[in-house]
């Protein structure tokens, strides 16, 4: 995926340029709300370029991910790409995961915090207006789950599994999906240098945890589209109720309670395929089908 590390770095350092050397601000928040002052004009000439450029950016993975299906697979392999992002027929229960996982994770974060943290939380200061939580989500299903599954997902998990189990894949995934965010981590720890490496090496770790949640959802169902859906309604719900609190603590553990989902799902199914069913892997001609046996 050298590819998705050339088109998102390549763009983004560049936005990352433009947004320090104006003063701007490029999270998730304030992108989505100067993407909807697009729309009215209430944006500056160097917000929109850091914006252009930072959300280009953000659909290197799908980018990377569908070139790779189309040259190594053709037009099959495309098809098929198509065919998982619109996979809707899937139990109920699997929506309801989606949607529950990320306010049960925000509220075991938020409730130890409280615990540990003196038994008080701060103020609630959230980062957009309650009344823009739908556009929100719209936006973060859009530019982050749309922009990144079609290369996490779409072709780099089912094309790791041809060779590896689920929890060996999810680690290499989610290694490369963790480095991939290092533009935004130095920009973000930018007046703190000595952070960014224990900083990218947390995020890292906390993501192969959550890799591996994602795995099991999609070995599970075999839907894109619910990986996308839970990456998007994800990032919606830990800005409003877990990044809305000024408590370090929660934070932390939103990042790294996922990982006590990965135990259990590793011992509950083991490590071939972190589900019930076989594991997921692109066949010769790019189909994404069952695979029961394995190499490593």
């Amino acid at each position: 995926m050298l590819i998705a590390y050339a088109i998102t770095w390549s763009l983004q350092i560049g936005s990352l340029w433009v947004a320090i050397r104006s003063g701007l601000e490029l999270s998730n928040e304030d992108n989505a709300r100067s993407f909807a002052g697009a729309f009215t004009g209430d944006v500056s000439g160097e917000q929109g370029l850091a914006l252009l450029l930072f959300n280009l950016g953000q659909f290197g993975p799908a980018i990377a991910g569908t070139l790779l299906i189309g040259v190594l697979y053709g037009r099959y392999g495309l098809a098929d790409l198509g065919r998982r992002l619109g996979a809707w027929r899937v139990p109920s229960r699997w929506y309801l995961i989606v949607v529950g996982l990320p306010i049960a994770l925000s509220a075991a974060a938020l409730g130890i915090g409280f615990l540990l943290g003196g038994f008080s939380l701060g103020p609630w200061e959230l980062k957009l207006p309650a009344a823009a939580a739908a556009g929100f989500f719209l936006y973060m299903v859009v530019f982050t789950g749309l922009a990144e599954e079609p290369g996490w997902r779409g072709f780099a998990l089912p094309q790791l599994q041809r060779t590896h189990t689920a929890a060996r894949a999810s680690w290499i995934l989610g290694f490369i999906w963790g480095l991939w965010h290092v533009p935004f981590t130095v920009y973000f720890n930018r007046e703190q240098p000595f952070v960014i490496l224990p900083a990218l090496l947390g995020l890292t770790f906390g993501i192969v945890g959550w890799t591996m949640v994602n795995t099991w959802i999609y070995n599970s169902t075999g839907s894109l589209l619910l990986i996308v859906l839970l990456h998007g309604w994800g990032n919606t719900v830990q800005s409003y109720l877990v990044l809305s609190q000024p408590n370090f603590l929660a934070h932390t553990l939103y990042a790294v309670l996922p990982w006590a989902i990965a135990i259990w799902l590793s011992r509950r199914y083991g490590d071939e395929t972190l589900s019930d069913g076989a594991r997921r892997a692109l066949d010769d001609d790019g189909l994404d089908r069952p695979l029961v046996s394995t190499q490593t």
